[in-house]
């Protein structure tokens, strides 16, 4: 299979940490089998923290459907960037938040304000993350917040955001619906 040459700022070895109690799986390229293996991270018998290098990152990135970047872990915070060396400056690192950091936005007393700033988070995964820990930090109006923009935004089953807005793109054009 031979790895086609890399280069020196794609070398760099990243640390990052699973920052959620599930299960991430990333292909890692193995020089001495000559081929991509699977990694695990967490869960029961996987590793809390994954040393990869910024190109095999890079490549899992490639590997995500751009309907389904929201899903990519290194940027939507169910893995963070914990060594500082040699950051990769076009890497999106706004979700990479852990519990205290999180918690931090139940100091908001302002009902508006929160709201605005739940509204803003685009990352499922965040959402999800601050509704559990609401359930020990919250208060009742933030928690009933952060549910209903799951309930809007996120409700299991049904038709996901990306059908419906292909369907009502068509619709808008004068297609009808099968």
């Amino acid at each position: 299979m031979s790895r086609p040459e890399v280069a020196d700022e794609d070398k760099i070895i990243e640390t990052w940490e699973i920052n959620t109690p599930g299960t991430v799986w990333v292909m890692q390229f193995d020089r001495r089998e000559d081929r991509y293996k699977k990694t695990r991270i967490g869960g029961r018998s996987g590793t809390r923290r994954l040393y990869i290098t910024r190109d095999d990152r890079k490549f899992n990135q490639e590997q995500i459907p751009l309907e389904n970047q929201h899903l990519d872990p290194f940027t939507n915070g169910a893995l963070v960037l914990i060594d500082a060396a040699n950051r990769d400056e076009t890497l999106d690192q706004r979700y990479h938040l852990n519990n205290e950091a999180l918690s931090q936005y139940f100091a908001i007393s302002d009902e508006d304000l929160f709201r605005e700033e739940m509204e803003s988070i685009t990352s499922e995964l965040v959402i999800r993350r601050l509704a559990h820990l609401g359930e020990k930090e919250a208060k009742q109006w933030q928690s009933d917040i952060i549910r209903d923009i799951i309930e809007r935004k996120y409700k299991a089953g049904g038709t996901q955001r990306t059908v419906r807005e292909l369907l009502s793109a068509g619709e808008q054009l004068g297609l009808t619906a099968l």
